[in-house]
């Protein structure tokens, strides 16, 4: 997936520029573009992890409510 990540924050760093005056754009070196593209990425992997986490809560509680029912699904 980081791989996917990589080129999505690329894309947006590449948009970014092409949103710039050229005059802007060539006052940007490369190793700030290149950590901004690494900050992009951390970000989305970061949001991504968060929604990750907060699934598997999801998934952990479904399955203590559904042991639970099985538990006394006579009741």
């Amino acid at each position: 997936m980081t791989e996917r990540y990589e080129r999505h924050a690329r894309k947006i760093v590449q948009d970014f520029l092409d949103l710039l005056e050229p005059a802007a754009r060539d006052c940007l070196p490369q190793e700030h573009l290149t950590e901004l593209e690494m900050m992009i990425e951390s970000a989305i992997s970061t949001s991504v992890l968060g929604q990750l986490e907060a699934v598997a809560d999801q998934i952990s509680d479904l399955a203590v409510e559904v042991r639970r029912r099985a538990e006394h699904w006579q009741d």
